[in-house]
């Protein structure tokens, strides 16, 4: 996703409007589906358990691109199906958060829904 932020100053509004649409997508989902999200967010934020689970040292607002790269791609292709499972929940949050802003559309050349009559 890196390639499709926008550079300079629009790249933090990009990363907050995902966000925000991060969180308006786990809220559409079912409760426990929720509930298990919260789990995975609890493990990643711990220290101990992020440096077990991820590899990355640093918390993650310090964390390069680089090491959140090696993370996603060891998970992607874990052997373990908790991990893979748990990268296209953080994969598919993100694409639904990202390309269900309009301001994401014009990179892939969507024009936007049809206007129903």
């Amino acid at each position: 996703m890196a390639t499709a932020l926008p550079d300079g100053t629009e790249r933090a509004a990009a990363i907050e409007r995902t966000v925000r649409g991060l969180d308006t997508a786990i809220a559409g989902l079912t409760p426990s589906v929720q509930g298990e999200l919260a789990q995975l967010f609890v493990l990643l934020r711990a220290p101990a358990t992020r440096v077990i689970a991820t590899g990355v040292m640093r918390p993650w607002h310090l964390a390069g691109e680089n090491e959140i790269e090696r993370f996603l791609r060891a998970w992607r292709f874990s052997p373990f199906t908790r991990l893979r499972g748990a990268y296209d929940a953080i994969h598919q949050l993100t694409y639904a958060a990202w390309y269900g802003s309009n301001e994401s559309w014009s990179a892939i050349g969507y024009p936007g829904p049809p206007a129903v009559a």
